[in-house]
């Protein structure tokens, strides 16, 4: 039993570990974590030390192969996933945060600083930042959104 997993350790190449590489990613994929990609980064990487011309035996991939497992584990659980989690909130499906700093036009006369303005093809309740009272068809930027309210400013 030991002489067949020295005879399969001794036959790891470009492809084998290119192999485990693709078994751990799929492994990654069912699981959605992020902690397989790097162990099949590693992987993939420890495949072009084992290529035959550089003549590395097996303990030493099975070496860098630790290592890179470890330093990519790090490096990607510190600086990678943090990244990715402050991506979820880029307020891609969320219209109202889209439009601070856009125009909008005045469909409706301004009371007491509060009115209607268009902005695209919707109308919304809006009021103004200091009070005031802008005529129908003025041109103002939406400062802020509070619930379905812009405020507005000139």
């Amino acid at each position: 039993m030991m002489d067949l997993l020295m005879s399969v350790f001794d036959r790891m190449n470009l492809w084998a570990w290119w192999a485990i590489a693709g078994v751990i990613l799929i492994a990654e994929l069912l699981t959605g974590t992020t902690y397989l990609l790097w162990p099949a980064a590693a992987a993939f990487l420890t495949g072009f030390v084992a290529l035959e011309m550089l003549g590395v035996s097996w303990p030493v991939q099975l070496g860098i192969f630790a290592i890179l497992s470890v330093g990519l584990l790090w490096v990607g659980d510190r600086w990678v996933r943090p990244a990715l989690k402050a991506g979820a909130a880029s307020g891609l499906n969320d219209r109202s945060s889209r439009m601070i700093g856009q125009r909008v036009i005045v469909v409706a006369a301004f009371s007491a600083g509060r009115g209607r303005v268009k902005y695209g093809d919707s109308e919304w309740a809006a009021e103004t930042a200091d009070g005031s009272n802008p005529a129908p068809g003025s041109t103002l930027t939406v400062e802020a959104i509070n619930g379905v309210v812009l405020r507005v400013s000139s």
